[in-house]
């Protein structure tokens, strides 16, 4: 009792008391590394197809490559991402930028409240007939990019890699959020006075896990939408392109699941 009497200090003003002290002793004797090891011991024993699953996805995640391309299909590949390209670099950006122009000047045609005079409803008929063009060249960029990925096939190393990509630009996407969010936080919190520095950092640190848990969601199904968008370029059949979505959405969900359990884990 004189050991742990000693041991008293003083906690926010005021000095622990016996029983206390020997509650945070016992959370310091606490062999954290063996309880992560039952706990993940428990979750396997009591959800094995869920954990299945789950080590399925981040196999998936780290060493899926796709199959490989017959040289004929890459060079063939290759020259229809070039025509792609071509008209999405000169006429796809030349049409945006004459469009961006005829907005400008309709917008400055308008008058107060959305008035609009016969110059302001001839600048919105040039606006209409830009995004018409617009439409339709990037409808052509589209075309042209769909043709060049059905030479080869979702399943390939072309196929895998856009949807890598596409899974890690959503990533990106769902981290700014979360950075944007926070910031906004920041900024209202720092308007308040009556918490010190200490808690307004452990307010922020929360606050941005449960923005970046919002953000990885919404990026999640962004991303699964993706993936959707681009079985439909590859034009792949219903059967092999429900089974790789279902497998990307494996893999996709057990990163996040992944990413998310080691920041809780952090906090």
């Amino acid at each position: 009792r004189s050991k742990v009497a000693s041991g008293m200090a003083a906690v926010k003003g005021r000095e622990i008391t016996v029983k206390e002290w020997e509650e945070m002793q016992k959370w310091e004797n606490v062999d954290i590394s063996a309880m992560i090891v039952s706990s993940a011991k428990s979750i396997l024993v009591r959800r094995p197809i869920a954990t299945g699953f789950w080590l399925v996805g981040l196999l998936l995640a780290a060493c899926a490559g796709g199959l490989p391309v017959g040289e004929d299909a890459r060079e063939a590949y290759s020259v229809m991402l070039q025509h792609a390209e071509v008209v999405d670099s000169r006429e796809l950006g030349r049409s945006e930028e004459e469009l961006h122009l005829l907005e400008g000047q309709y917008y400055n045609a308008r008058g107060w409240f959305g008035a609009c005079d016969e110059n302001c409803t001839r600048a919105l008929d040039r606006v209409e007939m830009a995004r018409t063009e617009v439409a339709r060249i990037r409808q052509r960029r589209d075309d042209a990019l769909s043709q060049a990925r059905q030479e080869v096939s979702i399943w390939s190393t072309v196929g895998v890699q856009d949807v890598r990509n596409a899974f890690w630009a959503a990533w990106k996407s769902g981290k700014d959020f979360a950075s944007r969010c926070t910031m906004y936080d920041a900024l209202f919190m720092a308007t308040r006075r009556e918490e010190n520095f200490a808690a307004i950092v452990l307010r922020l640190v929360f606050q941005y896990v449960i923005n970046l848990t919002m953000g990885l969601i919404g990026a999640f199904f962004f991303f699964m939408y993706n993936v959707y968008t681009l079985l439909v370029s590859y034009g792949s059949s219903f059967l092999s392109g429900m089974a790789f979505f279902l497998l990307a959405v494996v893999a996709g969900m057990s990163v996040v699941s992944t990413y998310l359990g080691a920041v809780y884990s952090a906090v």
